[in-house]
């Protein structure tokens, strides 16, 4: 690994717990095990280095997504595993993090929208292959419904309602992603849920 990987590797972990306020170029330095000097030659300023891990992230997250289709014997399964891994990831980071991004780098968070509007046509082509497998409704227009999915998910992030209501952030992430999926599920894929809910032991 190169010095510039290990520094986006390091400086990702921190980002997510932190969110990109709390997160400092000392820090970044410090659980690389770098001078700081280091660091600034790699990456001159904060703003680039938020920049890049969030497309190397977004790059990580395609490829993981990517390997899992790929070898998930159907479409609700493969959803599943990603929906384990966001779950994961959503308890070890700061609900702050979209809301300090949008406020502090307008222009990385309007590229992180971008990559957003890609996630959107992904989901929906996952949702219309669900639907020749017999688990998703023919008649479910799987763009609104992918678009409908990221605007919920986009709700996570606004701590501040969590709080005015009690909720934390992954039973939301739950209630939302199940309820996703069997509003728009066949008989067939209603049971395909409830046996892979079991499975995981999801409450």
């Amino acid at each position: 690994m190169s010095t510039e990987e290990h520094i986006i590797a390091e400086a990702v972990k921190l980002l997510s717990r932190m969110g990109p306020q709390s997160m400092t170029m000392d820090m970044v330095a410090r659980n690389c095990g770098i001078s700081k000097r280091t660091l600034y030659e790699t990456f001159p300023d904060k703003r680039t280095l938020i920049k890049e891990c969030i497309d190397a992230d977004h790059r990580r997250q395609s490829q993981e997504v990517k390997a899992i289709f790929a070898s998930a014997p159907n479409c609700y399964d493969g959803l599943f595993q990603v929906y384990v891994r966001v779950r994961s990831y959503l308890q070890e980071s700061s609900l702050n993090y979209v809301d300090e991004l949008k406020r502090l780098y307008p222009e990385i968070f309007a590229r992180q929208q971008e990559q957003e509007k890609q996630f959107v046509k992904n989901l929906s082509n996952v949702l219309r292959k669900a639907q020749d497998e017999g688990h998703v409704i023919k008649d479910i227009n799987t763009d609104i419904a992918a678009f409908l999915f990221l605007s919920t998910m986009r709700n996570l992030h606004r701590s501040e309602r969590l709080k005015d209501y009690g909720f934390k952030d992954v039973e939301v992430f739950d209630g939302a992603f199940l309820n996703f999926l069997r509003g728009m599920a066949t008989l067939e894929g209603i049971d395909y849920i409830d046996k892979l809910v079991k499975q995981r032991n999801i409450k």
